[in-house]
């Protein structure tokens, strides 16, 4: 198959056969396209284009009824790690199937409200993180390069100068302490995967100037770092209450509802959603806030 080609749009059988084929030197990376594809039917969804800026998942949800609209995986094409980056979207897809429920819905409260973008990109941030760090150990044992599982990180910082602007231009604190717990988190956990001393370097300078301006986020990373390598959020039970307790850490609002997919029990054997509220629990009321991409 060539990477020349036009963007492809596919769905269902059509979808599994062109990732099977992306992924024909890894025959237990097919083996969980086939799972993902027996789970998801006609909601799966996939594309490819070397026009793509990177590879992502996305849920897309129906929020009244809650129902499941489609499982998508869009490929960057023109890499040198084509298998590794769809087998990891695909290790994300598989969560739901291995009962990790899918964030829903995020109370933003009113005086931040025309913040609700930021925020609600902000939780899909930090779900992704997490994850990376439930999903990495399977993607090691699919026979992929430790070192593959993330890209390799982007352009380096200037956490100095980010700093100095800051300092000499108003800046909103409560998007502002989040976002130097995810620059230096997004280079911890890089290092953590695999990636060389200067994501390392890079952390610690995302430390070292967000300090100055939140002498409380040494701490906080302290504590979240404490957090990770213990693990707790890496049983669905757990899940939905320890990913909250990291967005309180970050200062990000907490998810207040979850959808937890299962296949029927009679024909046709589909997924269906069902709401669960912000500690796991089923729900059967109201919406609960805003929605963001579940990706």
């Amino acid at each position: 198959m060539k990477e020349d080609q036009e963007t492809k749009n596919l769905t269902g059988e059509n979808a599994h056969r062109e990732i099977s084929a992306r992924l024909s030197n890894y025959p237990l990376a097919q083996q969980l396209a086939q799972e993902v594809y027996d789970f998801y039917g006609h909601y799966l969804c996939y594309s490819e284009s070397r026009h793509l800026r990177s590879s992502i998942f996305t849920f897309k949800l129906q929020h009244a009824p809650v129902a499941l609209q489609s499982a998508e995986i869009q490929l960057q094409l023109g890499t040198d790690h084509t298998a590794e980056t769809l087998t990891h979207e695909l290790l994300h897809l598989r969560l739901p199937m291995v009962g990790f429920p899918l964030g829903e819905l995020v109370n933003i409260p009113f005086n931040l409200d025309s913040y609700a973008g930021e925020f609600l990109g902000m939780s899909q941030w930090a779900l992704n993180l997490v994850q990376h760090e439930i999903n990495r150990p399977s993607f090691i044992a699919l026979g992929f390069n430790r070192n593959r599982f993330l890209s390799m990180p982007g352009e380096i910082m200037d956490y100095q100068g980010i700093y100095a602007r800051k300092a000499r231009e108003p800046y909103f604190s409560k998007l502002d302490f989040p976002y130097w717990c995810m620059e230096y988190l997004k280079h911890w956990c890089s290092a953590r995967h695999g990636w060389d001393d200067h994501s390392l370097d890079q952390a610690e300078q995302a430390l070292e100037w967000g300090s100055l301006l939140h002498p409380e986020l040494r701490e906080t990373l302290a504590a979240i770092r404490y957090w990770i390598e213990g693990g707790a959020f890496k049983t669905p039970h757990e899940y939905p209450q320890q990913v909250n307790f990291l967005l309180e850490l970050m200062r990000i609002p907490k998810f207040v509802s979850w959808i937890n997919l299962r296949l029927r029990f009679s024909e046709p054997r589909i997924p269906i959603a069902v709401r669960m509220n912000s500690s796991g629990a089923l729900h059967f009321g109201p919406r609960l806030g805003a929605s963001p991409d579940s990706r």
